[in-house]
């Protein structure tokens, strides 16, 4: 992008938003003829979004835990849809399967599953406002945290996970690994009950474990397999370059 600009349309201009971006380090990689990219800050607006820490017992099941807090938070609000972040699809259906069983939730709230490979009709069910009267929860991958907007959310419940790709050099594959999320991400997650006013955020980790969590999520460039990147340089004719 930079060597584009500086050799082709000097006059090009780029703008990268990000909510959870390390916003000092991205402008240094956007440096031109050394000086460091502008950076705009823009707090927004956001409602009061009370977090609580449900931390899970040392014999309880992920999925059972998920569950359990979910069910006590619709329990404790009356009003208010509630989404739920997991890291990835059969987390999705095994929290799903708990939440569906007889008893487990008012007959009113509808159980709805948000991921990538879901079909358009499930996707718009989830995304789509509960009829008067009833309320849903949305059980979602970090596909919601920023990329979607899920009306009616008053509600969230965050497992603290999240899948990346890395690559394994011994094996030449890349691997979907689950990791915590990253300290920005669970403030992007819980942001989310606020959105249409004051809303709560359910951690279902223990407080401590902020302190241990990454600032920011790790840069994909840094975990995923470069090979074709490289190619791709070596067409444009430029090669790798370190930096930090």
């Amino acid at each position: 992008m930079a060597d584009a600009r500086t050799g082709l349309r000097p006059d090009l201009r780029v703008l990268a938003m990000s909510a959870t971006v390390d916003a000092d380090r991205f402008a240094q990689v956007l440096a031109t003829d050394g000086r460091a990219a502008p950076v705009v800050r823009s707090d927004g607006r956001s409602h009061p979004v009370d977090v609580r820490h449900q931390a899970p017992g040392p014999r309880d099941r992920p999925d059972a835990h998920l569950a359990r807090v979910v069910a006590g938070a619709i329990a404790a609000h009356a009003e208010g849809d509630v989404l739920v972040f997991l890291p990835g699809a059969a987390d999705i259906r095994r929290v799903a399967e708990r939440l569906q069983a007889p008893g487990a939730l008012p007959a009113t709230v509808d159980v709805r599953p948000l991921f990538g490979a879901l079909g358009q009709r499930e996707q718009d069910e989830a995304l789509a406002p509960s009829p008067v009267g009833r309320r849903r929860v949305v059980l979602a991958t970090d596909i919601a945290e920023s990329s979607l907007t899920v009306a009616g959310v008053r509600i969230v419940v965050d497992a603290g996970l999240v899948r990346v790709p890395c690559f394994d050099p011994a094996s030449g594959m890349t691997r979907l690994q689950t990791e915590p999320a990253s300290a920005a991400s669970a403030d992007q997650r819980a942001g989310r009950a606020g959105r249409l006013g004051p809303g709560t955020a359910y951690r279902a980790w223990d407080p401590s474990d902020g302190a241990r969590r990454p600032r920011f999520p790790v840069p994909e460039i840094a975990v995923a397999d470069l090979a074709g990147f490289a190619l791709e340089l070596a067409v444009w004719g430029r090669g790798p370059r370190r930096w930090r």
